[in-house]
């Protein structure tokens, strides 16, 4: 088995694991809405672009090593 096929792997794992953890602060913040807590809302939402950029850059990171060979 290639490492880089491993490594693929491991990051695309990543970054499901960071999508979700996105949508639950975008949730967080939805809820937050309803409630009137613009502070809450605010920070939830601030998280929840953070961790969607963490999940790009991972994902960007598992595509591009999985067209390397070695």
């Amino acid at each position: 088995m290639k490492i880089s096929y491993v490594i693929s792997n491991i990051l695309f794992i990543a970054f499901v694991v960071a999508l979700v953890v996105a949508i639950v602060f975008f949730e967080i913040g939805l809820s937050s809405l309803r409630k009137q807590n613009e502070r809450k809302t605010k920070e939830s939402n601030t998280l929840g672009f953070r961790w969607l950029i963490y999940s790009g850059v991972l994902l960007a990171l598992s595509i591009g090593i999985s067209f390397l060979n070695f």
